[in-house]
């Protein structure tokens, strides 16, 4: 159990630095891919709802601390593990296309990012409406994209 919270632990401390230093440039203007909601659905597919869970809530608090979102991810993200983790197919299910699986990611992503975007507003971050449905449609389809990438050279 040790060894597990300790990987998991690394896991999303990588995952939340590489989203920081890379994936946060290769989006355009507010658009940008959320690795760390990739990584969140590989952990929903491969592990209990428990443990996604707490990876959820932790992975979030972890972007929160670098970005100073007051907890906006932490919350999202555990929303969306919360409402999406029955419709994941888990890793010993059938494999699916390639296709199926960004759709999948893109649905997830649109859930994500609607919960985050609700909750800016609540907090007042964004304001316009351009802005939304940029990162709304925009991120879930950058997300999609790398994921689909990422799927494509998995190790079978």
């Amino acid at each position: 159990m040790k060894s597990v919270f300790i990987r998991f632990s690394l896991i999303g401390l990588v995952a939340v630095l590489l989203q920081i230093l890379i994936f946060r440039h290769l989006g355009f203007g507010v658009m940008e891919p959320d690795f760390v909601l990739l990584i969140l659905i590989w952990v929903i597919a491969t592990q209990n709802r428990t443990r996604s869970l707490l990876f959820a809530a932790y992975s979030g608090l972890l972007i929160d601390l670098f970005l100073d979102l007051w907890g906006l991810h932490m919350l999202s993200k555990t929303l969306t593990t919360f409402i999406v983790y029955p419709f994941i197919p888990k890793e010993e299910d059938s494999r699916l296309f390639l296709t199926q699986i960004m759709v999948l990611i893109f649905v997830i992503a649109l859930v994500h990012n609607l919960l985050f975007l609700i909750f800016a507003f609540f907090a007042q971050i964004y304001h316009a409406e351009l802005i939304f449905f940029q990162i709304l449609f925009g991120s879930s389809l950058l997300t999609a994209i790398i994921g689909s990438i990422i799927y494509l050279f998995k190790d079978n």
